[in-house]
């Protein structure tokens, strides 16, 4: 098992491709046969690689393949494209470099958890293309500037993929399941992996996605280790839990399951927490509500090295304390659940697919689901009738952004979950992010034909990339959090399931359930229910709210003129009503303007400013 810590970068097989090597900050684990190096990383402990005649290959993240396998996969490559089949056999969450000749190919993930960007440099090496995993370290290399634009679109409160792109001018991205492929001339991208059509009934489907997310958790357990796993009854975490206890014992490591109180008398979790330990090894570790920081604890103090804004830093403190908590108990890698509810619950708009795909098993859902929301039948039978295409329906959008959420009386059936600009975002901003909206429309193409699977996928693409940076963040401060939900064979394994079977009237994540029986106790597996946190927003308000103060003071959301001063005061003076939408203007505030500080503060510190000797052109033996 190898390690999510560090960046990379990768290298044209040309001298200006050496020469940009040399300004990195670390050191070549990968060269070309020309002697050339191929892949710059801080982290070479962290990266699997062999070669064989003209090809070499590098495997860097959470991937069980050994050097000797490796060099087998290698020496089957006769050209970069013929590592599809390399990336499509190997388990885990992994970038792959694949290298014959002067080309080389990158690729991350499908589900976008391990990502891929580009640029072309100007100045010193003008025209040299270079791929890598940070956007951040590519824009220090290319002296890009910020782009007012995409960060203007970060301001909505939940930013479709297919609307995001790095914050500097000139770093664009590989889509996830796309590739890279680079060489001295320059960089094309081609798809590796599309999402599967949902097929399977879940007889099938559901050993299949147990399948996966077992390999998943095993990939992250090493032998001898301490693991340690969020266990809060819920039918996410607990899954993980059962399958990394029974991975840990095969491998005679230990499992540390961690669960923290939330001092509301509604909240559930404690319960089933209680009832899934009466069947787990290991040591169980419960954090009371006083023994960690509380939301927005800290939020003012910039977090440095994020390539974008991280709307779930009201949580930041608390992660990163269980973490060094963690670490005490021995543990290094953390798991958790997050990703399970956007694989394995349904939107509302698979009812929009089964009209067309199975209206057999639209009509007792669509029954069911008015008896609890009142939704009028001429209102659905309009909703299920919409047949805008993804591109149309984008474009739709750009007229609503700064309009009252639709109510809750009225189906939406829509492409995306809706989403809004806060309050306080300008005119101009919202301007601006209008005309992103309409740009992007003719060209956007849906992750899936199936609008509930666009919106899964979309979904997961939209988690994955914040999953990324606690991870990183994370692994700094003990215990690094991993989401095996997130990886790509659990992800399509989740995605080939019937819609009609995912999502059945009166039964709570089918698929979870019927997936685990063999793993989980079914006294584990009753819950119906899912607890929330609005005690821990307005606790942290209570305790925290000169943080925000002292984010909104001067705010460079303002200079920058996306955010409205009185209007960002008000935001950190007033309670929201609720913990929704409230909730989500203020994660967007505190997230994108912390960013910015921290982007403020220093220079990217990977990079040197002028070129040095170089790096080895070698890679280590």
């Amino acid at each position: 098992m190898t390690s999510s810590a560090g960046w990379f970068v990768v290298l044209p097989d040309s001298p200006a491709g050496t020469a940009v090597g040399g300004r990195l900050a670390g050191g070549a684990v990968l060269a070309y046969a020309s002697g050339r190096p191929c892949l710059v990383t801080a982290a070479p402990r962290t990266v699997v690689r062999a070669e064989a005649g003209g090809a070499r290959l590098a495997v860097i993240g959470d991937c069980p393949v050994t050097a000797g396998a490796l060099r087998t996969m290698a020496a089957r490559l006769s050209c970069p494209e013929d590592a599809d089949a390399v990336a499509a056999r190997l388990p885990g969450c992994f970038h792959l470099v694949a290298v014959v000749g002067d080309r080389v190919r990158v690729q991350g993930t499908a589900s976008g958890l391990r990502r891929v960007f580009f640029t072309r440099l100007t100045g010193d090496g003008a025209g040299t293309v270079v791929a890598g995993d940070r956007a951040g370290v590519l824009a220090a290399l290319a002296g890009a500037d910020l782009d007012a634009e995409a960060l203007a679109v970060r301001l909505l409160d939940q930013p479709p993929p297919v609307l995001t792109s790095p914050l500097w001018r000139g770093v664009r991205p590989v889509p996830p399941g796309d590739a890279a492929h680079l060489d001295p001339r320059g960089v094309r991208t081609r798809t590796w992996w599309t999402p599967p059509e949902p097929h399977l009934p879940l007889s099938r489907g559901a050993p299949a996605f147990a399948d996966a997310l077992r390999e998943a958790v095993r990939v992250r357990v090493g032998e001898e280790e301490v693991v340690a796993c969020d266990l809060s009854g819920g039918l996410d975490s607990t899954p993980v839990a059962f399958l990394a206890d029974a991975a840990v014992r095969e491998r005679h490591g230990r499992l540390v399951t961690f669960a923290h109180e939330v001092a509301d008398p509604a909240h559930d979790d404690a319960h089933w927490t209680a009832r899934a330990l009466r069947h787990l090894s290991g040591e169980h570790v419960t954090a009371l509500p006083e023994e960690l920081p509380g939301w927005f604890a800290g939020v003012a103090q910039p977090v440095d090295g994020l390539d974008e804004p991280l709307p779930w830093l009201r949580a930041l403190a608390r992660v990163t304390a269980t973490a060094g908590r963690l670490a005490g108990h021995g543990a290094r890698v953390h798991l958790t659940g997050h990703g399970g509810d956007e694989l394995t619950l349904l939107s509302s708009s698979y009812l929009h697919d089964l009209a067309r795909t199975r209206p057999s098993a639209l009509w007792p859902r669509l029954r069911n689901l008015r008896a609890r929301t009142r939704w009028p039948h001429t209102a659905c039978v309009r909703a299920l009738a919409d047949r805008r295409p993804y591109g149309t329906w984008l474009a739709d959008q750009a007229r609503l952004l700064t309009t009252p959420p639709s109510p809750l009386n009225v189906p939406d059936f829509g492409w995306e979950l809706p989403w809004r600009l806060p309050a306080w975002t300008t005119p101009a901003a919202a301007d601006t992010v209008s005309r992103r909206v309409l740009r992007a429309a003719p060209a956007a193409r849906p992750c899936a034909t199936a609008r509930s699977q666009h919106q899964a996928l979309s979904a997961v693409r939209a988690t994955a990339p914040l999953m990324a940076s606690l991870r990183e963040l994370t692994a700094r401060a003990g215990a690094a959090v991993h989401a095996p939900y997130l990886d790509d064979r659990v992800v399509a394994a989740a995605l080939a399931v019937r819609l009609d079977h995912r999502a059945v009237p009166g039964r709570y994540k089918p698929l979870t359930v019927a997936a685990m029986r063999p793993h989980v106790p079914a006294a584990c597996l009753a819950r119906a229910t899912k607890a929330e946190f609005s005690a821990l927003l307005y606790e942290g308000l209570r305790a925290h709210r000169d943080q925000l103060h002292a984010l909104a003071d001067d705010a460079l959301l303002v200079r920058l003129g996306l955010a409205d001063p009185a209007a960002l005061r008000e935001l950190c003076v007033h309670t929201p009503v609720d913990a929704g939408a409230g909730r989500l203007a203020l994660d967007v505030f505190v997230g994108v303007e912390n960013w910015l500080r921290a982007r403020s503060r220093a220079p990217h510190a990977l990079v040197r400013p002028s070129t040095p000797a170089g790096v080895r052109d070698h890679a280590p033996s």
